[in-house]
């Protein structure tokens, strides 16, 4: 099942429908190299243009993750779901538990290559980086934060899980953003029902517990449960 779903994926890729291959994380044939890190040409080009004008105000702006696969995110998903029940949680509140930060695979933003997770290679070195707590008050990213605050709309960037009450899904991530002329395109092409049909397919740990029903209340509220600017 798996390998005719893929292609028929990839027939649909080559008759210039919707490409669901670059949007689930198996197809990395639209994006380029920079650093060690893939990503879209137009967004390396945006990033390399916001690099450089941190780094006139003092902040060298890090990579720290960009293009992620369907299946690394199936090797994170996996990892954690085996963790949390091994520890004794019940298998849907192990991945509700992920769902705080992690997305199923097929899911991730990370899969289109116009997300990208930051730091400040000026910064001291850290064991954990990715923590909220390091990028506000006197946290070691706090300029980060700030800089990438009042300047990251003027190339294009903007924060996709914000510090809005309002907004479902999931948790604040202040060093995940996302260049919106391409990936406001890219949700907007997102099927989340072929999503749904390939993540079956596979046999990822825990997805007999992802039921349709359970698939369209977290596309709803984790996928879509973004930065309203990045939907407008």
């Amino acid at each position: 099942m798996r390998r005719s779903l893929i292609f028929v994926l990839m027939c649909q890729m080559a008759m210039g429908q919707i490409n669901i291959t670059h949007l689930i994380g198996i197809d990395e044939s639209h994006l380029t190299t920079l650093e060690t890190y893939q990503l879209t040409p137009n967004t390396a080009e945006a990033f390399c243009a916001m690099q450089a004008a941190a780094l006139q105000d003092g902040i060298d702006l890090h990579l720290v993750s960009a293009y992620r696969s369907f299946v690394r995110q199936q090797q994170i998903f996996e990892d954690k779901y085996t963790r949390y029940t091994a520890e004794g949680q019940m298998p849907k509140a192990a991945i509700q538990r992920i769902l705080e930060y992690s997305t199923i695979p097929g899911t991730s933003r990370h899969h289109w290559g116009t997300d990208i997770d930051i730091t400040d290679a000026n910064a001291p070195n850290q064991k954990r980086l990715l923590v909220p707590e390091k990028f506000h008050g006197n946290g070691p990213f706090a300029p980060l934060h700030q800089w990438m605050q009042a300047n990251a709309h003027r190339f294009g960037f903007y924060l996709v899980y914000t510090d809005d009450a309002t907004r479902t899904g999931f948790a604040y991530e202040p060093w995940h953003y996302s260049y919106l002329p391409e990936a406001k395109a890219f949700l907007e092409q997102y099927d989340p029902n072929t999503a749904y049909a390939f993540f079956k397919s596979i046999g990822v740990a825990g997805s007999e517990h992802i039921t349709r029903d359970f698939w369209s209340n977290y596309y709803h509220n984790y996928v879509k449960g973004i930065n309203v600017e990045l939907t407008e």
